[in-house]
């Protein structure tokens, strides 16, 4: 990686305070300022339903750095779809910024070093069964890739 590829915390988008954010040829990499990856992991996924209560879906979509195994990116599409399944047809929703640690998060590490977090999201003023699964994983020495598994309800 080249100086010229660096983005600092002020530049990025993506950036939250403990999540350094990066441009690389493979796209936005992440990588870990501290040594408490639930709270970096955490805070990360905070500043992604940040985004979407401010009905910020593209900046939203740049934490989500990799297509998921079934070669989904969450995007503002496929959350509209999983919402309005959840309500059965209603279209009209707001996505709140509600910390996290009221949403039942829960974090998970992987025995092959990817690491698992979810939590239920939080819709038009309630905590819904709907839950965004997160997985991040090791590209290279400090740096992690993101995707979003699924939101639907268990």
């Amino acid at each position: 990686m080249s100086g010229d590829d660096f983005i600092t915390a002020k530049e990025c988008k993506c950036a939250c305070a403990l999540i350094e954010c990066y441009v690389t040829k493979d796209g936005v990499m992440l990588k870990q300022l501290n040594q408490s990856i639930e709270s970096e992991l955490k805070a990360y996924c905070q500043k992604w339903l940040c985004h979407l209560s401010q009905h910020n879906f593209e900046h939203a979509l740049d934490l989500v750095t990799v297509p998921n195994n079934d070669g989904t990116r969450w995007g503002e599409m496929e959350i509209r779809k999983a919402i309005f399944d959840y309500y059965e047809g209603g279209s009209e929703f707001n996505i709140e910024n509600t910390d996290i640690a009221f949403c039942t998060p829960e974090f998970m590490e992987c025995n092959d070093g990817r690491y698992l977090f979810g939590f239920y999201f939080p819709v038009n003023g309630e905590i819904t069964d709907l839950t965004v699964e997160f997985e991040f994983s090791w590209v290279k020495d400090g740096e992690l890739s993101a995707t979003i598994n699924g939101i639907h309800v268990l």
